[in-house]
């Protein structure tokens, strides 16, 4: 099960976790805490964490999912292939 986790940023020490689909009783405590003079950090699944989850990939398919994303996002670091440079409103047909 995919879980947020608040966290001290000092001591990585776990000090609340619950399920994803709880998150607002992360950020509540979280914003309890800070109040009291920790500093906090949440963690929360990303959205490919979540799918791979939920597709119930293995290990292996993990990785190489992974790993396919970071080589998109790299081919996409000098620009958008959507967008045009000069007028980023507009969708390249």
């Amino acid at each position: 099960m995919t879980k947020i986790r608040v966290l001290d940023r000092q001591t990585d020490q776990v000090l609340f976790e619950c399920p994803l689909e709880e998150s607002e009783k992360a950020y509540q405590f979280a914003a309890e805490m800070e109040e009291m003079g920790l500093d906090l950090r949440v963690d929360a699944p990303t959205l490919s964490e979540t799918l791979n989850e939920s597709l119930g990939l293995s290990r292996e398919q993990k990785a190489a999912y992974k790993t396919s994303m970071e080589e998109e996002m790299e081919e996409h670091n000098g620009g958008s292939c959507c967008f045009k440079e000069n007028d980023s409103d507009k969708l390249i047909n």
